[in-house]
């Protein structure tokens, strides 16, 4: 499919006179939260909020799996990587992430085996390479969850290669900081990324419950602003509903057999969500058939009680909940820097804070 159809300029400024006409029936700020990191990416890529009226308010919230991944994991992994003949691989926008006091990329320069990996099948293929029990530090919502789960599943795994799952599950995740009251918003568009695997379906009781517009998106500029135009839309007549405004990728039902391989393989359990507190039934965790490969379990992994989310005056948590944005963040582009990250959100390409300062915004 050619998706410069759905950059077009004249798509484009339609769909932003529309949301111009649907926001000026509104009198008051509208609050629209995205939780996923690559759409704050195509937002900040493309201008988005340039062409979006006074009182629309489009913010990123908990969507950046990186961002949410808890110190207390990285810290135990790390301490394993430093006093055991053992090899950690995960992926590139890990390796940065700061922990309480040290981070994979610091922990390999004090001789820590820590090795960057581009997925589970090119970590499994490392392992086989490797005389060391290798362990893939798997981070990632539901996208990278199903290939997890799949590789378990299908694959002929060497005997030294093991998981530890921070994988964490969207909806859960989202409902219950709704719930808490932690997050609030008039409208939300739902993970492009992740609602592939999920489908549409769970978030229906977003709706029932809280009476939150629910939409879909992808990850152009048009796509993007005909959800902002849906939601308001739906504010407007007063139905809120879940919507798909990305049928070319995204179904209600989701992906079935990813969907079965997940609850094959993982069940959902109590997991920390960085700065955020712990969330029930959000963390997959390996089924006892699938055991053998469970770090956590065949390593006897120690955790700290005094690990530290945040060091002193990062906002992150604050930003992943959309409580403020990073130009309130008194480290923002001067202690803090994607070279030299003090939070989780300057790490990742999902993460806000670096993509308003890859985006120039200070």
């Amino acid at each position: 499919m050619n998706l410069e159809v759905f950059n077009d300029p004249e798509i484009v400024k339609k769909l932003s006179e529309a949301i111009k006409r649907e926001s000026s029936k509104i009198d008051r700020t509208v609050k629209i939260m995205h939780i996923c990191g690559t759409h704050e990416n195509s937002i900040v890529r493309f201008g988005l909020r340039d062409l979006l009226p006074e009182n629309i308010n489009v913010i990123a919230g908990p969507g950046c799996p990186v961002c949410v991944t808890s110190s207390r994991d990285i810290d135990a992994i790390i301490d394993l990587a430093l006093n055991d003949d053992v090899r950690i691989t995960t992926f590139g926008d890990m390796l940065k992430v700061p922990g309480t006091k040290l981070s994979f990329q610091k922990a390999r320069s004090l001789g820590a085996d820590i090795q960057m990996t581009y997925s589970i099948f090119d970590a499994i293929e490392q392992a086989k390479s490797s005389k060391k029990p290798n362990i893939f530090f798997a981070c990632g919502f539901e996208t990278t969850a199903a290939p997890t789960a799949s590789a378990l599943m299908d694959l002929d795994i060497p005997k030294n290669f093991f998981i530890y799952s921070v994988h964490k599950y969207t909806p859960n995740g989202v409902y219950a900081l709704l719930k808490s009251g932690k997050i609030n918003m008039d409208g939300l568009i739902l993970p492009g990324h992740a609602a592939t695997i999920s489908g549409l379906k769970v978030y229906e009781r977003f709706v029932e419950d809280f009476g939150i517009p629910c939409v879909s998106a992808g990850f152009e500029a048009a796509d993007i602003l005909l959800a902002i135009l849906l939601i308001l839309k739906q504010l407007n007549s007063g139905t809120p509903k879940v919507e798909n405004g990305y049928r070319r990728v995204i179904n209600y039902e989701g992906n079935i057999r990813a969907q079965e391989a997940l609850n094959k393989v993982f069940f959902l359990d109590s997991a920390i969500w960085r700065g955020l507190g712990e969330i029930d039934e959000t963390g997959y965790e390996l089924k006892d058939e699938y055991s053998r490969f469970d770090a956590k379990k065949i390593f006897k992994i120690k955790y700290s009680e005094n690990f530290i989310e945040h060091q002193r005056g990062c906002r992150c948590a604050e930003v992943i909940l959309g409580n403020v944005t990073p130009l309130d963040c008194p480290l923002y582009a001067k202690r803090c820097t994607p070279e030299d990250p003090i939070g989780p959100c300057m790490v990742s390409d999902e993460g806000t804070c670096k993509n308003w300062y890859d985006g120039g915004i200070e």
